[in-house]
C-alpha cells in the first residue's frame, strides 16, 4: 500500500515537473505563474506545495535535472570512441543538439542572473564544472593514445569549454554572423589544426 502511494506521488510530482518545464521553456521564468502550472497539470493548489514551497524551488529542480541530463547525454556520446578527435566532435555536437531541449538550464543566461537566486548561479557552476572535467579527460586520453600535445590539459580545458559557451551565447542571442553548426566546425578546425603554416617557425 505505501508503495503505490509512492508510486502515485512520484507519478504526480512528474508531471508537475513536466508541465511546468514546458511552461517556464515557453514563456520564461516570470511569465510563469503557479496558478497556471496547477491548471495544466490538473492537480490541487495542496498538491503542489506538498513537493514544492514555492516556483522557485520548482525551477530550480528543473534546471538540476536538465543539468544532469545533458551531462549524462554528453559522456554517453563521448564514449562512443577511443578517438580523442571524435570524442571531442561528440562532445560538441551532442551539448549543441540539446540546446534547444533545455531551454531553462539555458534560460539562465538569457536573463539578468541578478534576478535569480544564488542556488541556480551554483546549478550552473557545477554544470560547468562537470563539462570541464569531460573534455579534460578527452585531452588526457588524447596525450595518453599520441594524439594530443598539451602542456597545460586543466588550462586548456577551461578555455575550450569558454569558447563553446560563447558560441553558444552569441547563436542564442542571434549576434553570430554564422550557423552555430558552422561555427563549431571551424572551431574544431581551428583546435586541431592551428592556423600557422606548417612551414613557421618562431
Amino acid at each position: 500500500m505505501e508503495s503505490n502511494v509512492k508510486q502515485v506521488d512520484s507519478v504526480k510530482k512528474q508531471r508537475l515537473i513536466h508541465t511546468a518545464q514546458r511552461l517556464f521553456g515557453r514563456f520564461g521564468f516570470k511569465k510563469t505563474t503557479i496558478e497556471e502550472i496547477i491548471r495544466l497539470t490538473r492537480i490541487a493548489k495542496g498538491t503542489f506545495y506538498k513537493y514544492f514551497p514555492n516556483k522557485e524551488a520548482l525551477f530550480l529542480e528543473i534546471v538540476k535535472e536538465e543539468s544532469a541530463n545533458l551531462i549524462s547525454a554528453i559522456r554517453k556520446a563521448v564514449a562512443r570512441s577511443s578517438n580523442s578527435q571524435e570524442k571531442m566532435k561528440y562532445y560538441i555536437a551532442t551539448k549543441v543538439s540539446k540546446i534547444i531541449e533545455l531551454v531553462n538550464f539555458h534560460q539562465i543566461t538569457r536573463e539578468n542572473i541578478d534576478e535569480y537566486w544564488p542556488h541556480i548561479e551554483e546549478v550552473r557552476e557545477n554544470y560547468l564544472n562537470e563539462e570541464q572535467k569531460i573534455v579534460h579527460e578527452i585531452i588526457i586520453n588524447g596525450i595518453s593514445n599520441g594524439e594530443f600535445e598539451v602542456t597545460n590539459p586543466e588550462l586548456t580545458a577551461y578555455v575550450i569549454v569558454m569558447t563553446i559557451e560563447g558560441l553558444e551565447s552569441t547563436w542564442r542571442i542571434k549576434t553570430s554572423p554564422m550557423e552555430l553548426g558552422e561555427a563549431i566546425e571551424l572551431f574544431l578546425n581551428i583546435l586541431f589544426r592551428g592556423i600557422l603554416k606548417n612551414k613557421f617557425q618562431p
